[in-house]
């Protein structure tokens, strides 16, 4: 089961940051990444509508230039908000990159960006069906997938129209429902989000770890990369 740094490892390092995603990726065989437009239309890594949760300034993401983001620093660090080039550029070809869309009207930009690298490994993702819907309507082709916290049914219904190679259900669905086996018979892969929350404490992470690879789940986030690999 691939073990997936979700924004980076938040756990050892600032969130969606440069250096997190770089620090990951010498660890771990993917790296998730959180992405936004920005006030002044560039892509920007994070994972919230607003600033003030993460970094020392305020105000939306949509609304502040890159500029303006540029100045603000990441979770008490010196890091500043990325751009998607600096986390591309710190993330390894050999390692598979999960984008998460966290609104429509990206993925243009996005596949711009990856063409100019080379076509790296990535993996596209959205609670946004918006977001997928775009990408099913275009005639690009990379691998997506939609990300759901319940209704396992009706959401691997919607996987479907939307086009995706992959699902991302809560790793709570994944222990308590059989989302897993019916997501695999309907030619899915399956990625689990919420590791932290499933296991409650942190101590329970590496038990909840194994407990989703003998579910059969094809990989799972993780704010730590000091687990056992699976």
């Amino acid at each position: 089961m691939e073990l997936v740094g979700h924004r980076g490892c938040a756990d050892h390092g600032p969130e969606n940051t440069a250096r997190a995603c770089a620090a990951a990726a010498r660890r771990l065989p993917a790296v998730e990444v959180d992405l936004r437009r920005c006030g002044s239309g560039e892509l920007v890594a994070a994972h919230d509508a607003r600033v003030d949760g993460f970094t020392d300034g305020s105000g939306r993401v949509a609304d502040l230039d890159l500029a303006s983001l540029r100045e603000l620093r990441v979770d008490g660090s010196e890091e500043p908000v990325a751009t998607f080039g600096e986390i591309l550029d710190a993330v390894p070809a050999d390692v598979t990159l999960h984008v998460e869309l966290k609104e429509p009207g990206l993925w243009a930009d996005v596949r711009a960006a990856l063409a100019e690298r080379g076509e790296p490994a990535v993996r596209l993702t959205s609670f946004s069906a918006p977001a997928l819907a775009e990408i099913a309507r275009s005639d690009w082709e990379p691998e997506v997938g939609w990300l759901f916290g319940d209704y396992p049914g009706a959401n691997l219904d919607l996987a479907a129209v939307l086009g995706c190679a992959n699902v991302h259900p809560h790793a709570r669905q994944c222990l308590d429902t059989d989302v897993v086996a019916r997501a695999h018979d309907a030619g899915f892969g399956v990625y689990a989000w919420g590791l932290a929350e499933a296991a409650g404490d942190p101590s329970n992470r590496a038990a909840t770890v194994r407990a989703l690879a003998e579910r059969g789940v094809d990989g799972v986030t993780t704010d730590t990369w000091d687990l056992p690999h699976p």
